[in-house]
């Protein structure tokens, strides 16, 4: 029989799995792939609601699992189960023994699987590099996997060219688009009516989702959340459906600042950890905004017709489509951009969003299905 190549892909959260989903489901299929399923990081914290269990509800086995254990959101922490993660990632990738290594995105728990590779020798596919967030710590992580990486999938060409200016050979550096966005287009549909009544609004006819990260190289999070929460109580007519901050450094203060903010408008808020991939999707599809800054206000809502506040600084960088308005983070620029976005019409403001899905699945399981190994491995600096 012929040999198949043994591909791993690693996801640390909710947010890179629901980008992930149809390359896990693609590379299943494949008949000139193996697939191998590694989790680790936010999947594993029961804080945010033992993702990992999601993928295992959509059929898929897990081959490895590598607690991080961290105990709270805490830099030095952090450091800890980044420390932690090194070594469970080293022994389950000895393990397995895959050809190659499939990784997105930039968050610090995704990052020791970059430097195992790097150390063992196993070629390492990258996707979302070459982006910008300069809010945020991601960036520098971002940008180092791009140099342990050996194959690159950006999702513009703009994030092409900066991959290659920082010495990665053209050939290895493949736009893609967006898979997060490519992905929405298989997702099953679930009406507004279904989302209402699940989440038990029966007051409400319209509803925004919040979703506010920290911004963490700065010490701006609390002059955010607390105007944010401010504009927010304004809108009488409409629920707020508030999601998970995610394990960064200052997302406990976020959280218990919601929680409060929940606590005194219990009948028109709800706060849910995970809500799944299918019903997220649909969710963002029919909110009338999006708020906060999460990168699925930027990246997939323009695709999916719904306006986003953009708070702060956390995606700097990001190229922005129409449908989303920026805010500083005062309370007078958040309730600018709020009244801005809710008379945004989409039939009359025709637009490509920034991020575009462009056949990025099959373009991804092309150039790994038959890999060259040593090449790939003999990375030389491209002096451009």
């Amino acid at each position: 029989m012929k040999y198949k190549t043994k591909v791993c892909v690693v996801s640390s959260s909710r947010a890179d799995y629901n980008h992930l989903y149809l390359l896990l489901k693609k590379l299943r299929e494949s008949k000139k792939i193996t697939l191998q399923i590694a989790v680790t990081g936010m999947h594993l914290l029961k804080k945010y609601g033992y993702t990992y269990k999601e993928i295992e509800k959509d059929g898929f086995k897990i081959n490895k699992k590598i607690s991080t254990y961290q105990k709270n959101t805490k830099d030095i922490e952090i450091v800890n189960s980044i420390s932690r993660a090194l070594t469970g990632m080293a022994n389950a990738i000895k393990t397995l023994n895959p050809d190659i290594i499939i990784i997105l995105g930039d968050r610090y728990d995704i990052y020791p699987v970059a430097i195992v590779a790097h150390i063992l020798q196993i070629p390492l596919a990258h996707i979302h590099g070459g982006e910008v967030t300069s809010g945020s710590i991601d960036d520098g992580i971002r940008h180092s996997i791009t140099k342990l990486a050996n194959i690159h999938f950006v999702a513009t060409n703009d994030f092409r060219n900066r991959v290659i200016s920082m010495g990665e050979q053209k050939s290895t550096v493949i736009n893609i688009g967006s898979i997060g966005v490519e992905g929405n287009k298989s997702i099953k549909n679930i009406s507004k009516k279904q989302i209402l009544s699940k989440f038990n609004i029966k007051k409400y006819n319209n509803y925004f989702i919040i979703t506010l990260h920290p911004e963490t190289i700065n010490e701006s999070n609390k002059k955010i959340i607390t105007n944010m929460l401010s504009a927010l109580i304004l809108y009488k007519n409409y629920f707020f459906i508030f999601t998970g901050s995610n394990s960064d450094t200052g997302s406990d203060m976020i959280t218990k600042k919601i929680y409060e903010f929940i606590s005194q408008n219990k009948s028109q808020s709800i706060f849910i950890n995970s809500s799944g991939r299918d019903l997220y999707v649909n969710m963002m599809k029919h909110a009338s905004l999006i708020i906060g800054n999460s990168s699925s206000g930027i990246i997939e809502a323009p695709s999916l017709k719904t306006a986003t506040i953009n708070i702060g600084n956390r995606q700097n960088g990001r190229p922005i489509s129409k449908s989303v308005f920026n805010a500083s983070g005062t309370l007078t620029s958040i309730k600018q951009s709020i009244e801005d976005a809710i008379k945004f019409d989409f039939k009359k403001n025709r637009y490509k969003p920034a991020y575009q899905g462009i056949k990025s699945i099959s373009k991804i399981i092309k150039h790994i299905s038959d890999i060259n190994r040593d090449k790939l491995l003999n990375k030389k600096f491209y002096d451009k």
